[in-house]
């Protein structure tokens, strides 16, 4: 494969904070990192001893540092500079690769060189970023801390970047509260970013509430993780023709970093429980006073028994790389079971990816629909009652859904057209799996006898679902059901 090569700005960015690096600095950086940079620095000075010329200089640095320099020694260099400038603060970042390819689609790792179209970086500190419902740092410390660390982070983007900044809560209170605060967060973080000297038109924020908790949120100390925030600098990557024409990332590359990062499995089946405390997740969705005598009659067993990785083991069935390792390693390291079903979940509550003065950016884009989800129907048995769900679409390329379907449910169903018993309209959320999708849909009444459902599709054109279960309610007891799905054909 191929190596995506870094822009003319990328590598200006590179050159420019090598002279004033310290020899500590040069010596944790990459052989090949201080090769790309030194071809670079090589290349430009000679041409400007050569000619005198600074335009032309500017060429001989671009031409010398593309040489040999990939997008993956930008990274473990602007990474190494960034790992400075944050413990100078008292912070410790984390840091995370974002790739696009063909086949793959959009993938997440420590160490990707290729087709990187992103890199994130998240700081932790002693101190939580954001104190509890806070959107603005008061703390005249803290502030000064971030402030510095954002300006290094500003000095050292590579000119065309562009930033999203995203902001997360802890789950205390409502979810539109919280998705609410969490948009106010990455605000103020972009305001501070233009103070540092980056240019507005260049930043893009978004909140996501709590829908991506690192850790627990059933301790105080992971709550104040969990209020955070974090940047990824979307990059350019294609060489311009002229020297001139410093080319920006396009904002299409926003949104689908925005999307990817909402669509990740990992954001919704696992949970992260403080080491050493072995505590059963307590389910989200409850059982309603106003249904209790009636049932759906599906044969389900209590929820409390019920396999919770269930979907994670059909997500699970198609490893075909190492970064699929994800679940395997989590369940080593964690005393808890990881947790695959909406019942442990709230719905995610819509959220909206916008510039820097605050006007939505349009997501949507209108595609090709997966072969077997195409705005069909799907039928199952359950125990003695049948059960359809539809219509079901989603869009190929950013899994978008594209309906709204409906859950019914026909009580000792014998065969023929008969009037459902019930039926329920449910919101619909996507994950991305490897050849799979995870389609996530809750009741949208708080008194359905259904409640929530996992289903796991397949992506390349199966006719049947590679796992599905309800979430129900039988008179007083939350209950779940496996089953199977099939579409409907004719």
């Amino acid at each position: 494969m191929k190596r995506t090569h870094l822009n003319k700005s990328v590598v200006l960015a590179l050159t420019a904070p090598f002279f004033m690096t310290s020899c500590a600095t040069i010596g944790d950086m990459s052989k090949t990192a201080i090769g790309c940079i030194g071809g670079a620095a090589i290349g430009g000075v000679g041409t400007l001893i050569a000619t005198g010329d600074p335009g032309k200089a500017l060429a001989g640095t671009v031409i010398g540092g593309i040489a040999g320099c990939a997008i993956g020694n930008y990274l473990d260099y602007r990474e190494q500079q960034l790992k400075q400038a944050a413990q100078a603060n008292g912070f410790e970042p984390e840091f995370e690769r974002i790739a696009v390819d063909e086949k793959k689609g959009t993938s997440f790792s420590v160490d990707a060189d290729e087709n990187v179209i992103a890199a994130q970086v998240s700081i932790n500190s002693d101190k939580p970023i954001f104190d509890i419902n806070q959107h603005v740092i008061t703390d005249p410390e803290k502030k000064a801390r971030l402030t510095s660390f954002l300006k290094k982070y500003v000095e050292g983007l590579a000119d065309g970047s562009k930033v999203y900044v995203v902001g997360h809560t802890d789950s205390s209170g409502r979810a539109e509260y919280n998705q609410s605060l969490s948009e106010k967060r990455a605000a103020y973080i972009a305001f501070l970013l233009s103070e540092a000297g980056m240019d507005e038109s260049n930043i893009y924020y978004e909140g996501v509430g709590e829908s991506q908790p690192l850790a627990s949120n059933t301790t105080s100390e992971g709550r104040a993780k969990n209020r955070r925030f974090e940047l990824v600098d979307v990059m350019h990557q294609k060489v311009p023709d002229e020297a001139a024409q410093l080319n920006t990332a396009p904002v299409e590359n926003v949104v689908e970093v925005a999307r990817a990062k909402k669509q990740r499995l990992e954001n919704v089946t696992n949970v992260l429980p403080e080491k050493k405390v072995r505590k059963k997740p307590k389910p989200q969705v409850t059982a309603s006073r106003a249904l209790r005598r009636e049932s759906l009659d599906l044969d389900g067993v209590p929820l409390s028994s019920f396999d919770q990785t269930h979907i994670v083991a059909a997500l699970g069935k198609q490893q075909n790389d190492e970064s699929w390792g994800f679940f395997a390693k989590a369940n080593a390291n964690s005393e808890a079971p990881i947790v695959g079903s909406c019942a442990y979940t709230d719905p995610v509550t819509k959220s909206r990816l916008r510039d820097f003065n605050g006007r939505p950016v349009n997501e949507k884009q209108v595609g090709e629909q997966i072969k077997n989800l195409y705005g069909n129907s799907w039928y199952g048995i359950a125990g003695t009652t049948a059960v359809t769900l539809g219509p079901i679409g989603i869009e190929k390329n950013t899994l978008d859904p594209t309906t709204t379907p409906i859950f019914s449910f026909y009580k000792n169903y014998k065969g023929g057209n008969v009037e459902p018993d019930y039926q329920y309209p449910v919101s619909v959320e996507t994950y991305k799996g490897d050849g799979t999708v995870l389609v996530r849909m809750y009741a949208k009444d708080d008194n359905a006898l259904m409640k929530c459902s996992d289903t796991v599709f397949s992506t390349n054109g199966e006719s049947t679902s590679k796992a599905s279960a309800l979430i129900y309610q039988d008179k007083r007891n939350l209950m779940a059901k496996a089953y199977e799905l099939s579409v409907v054909k004719g």
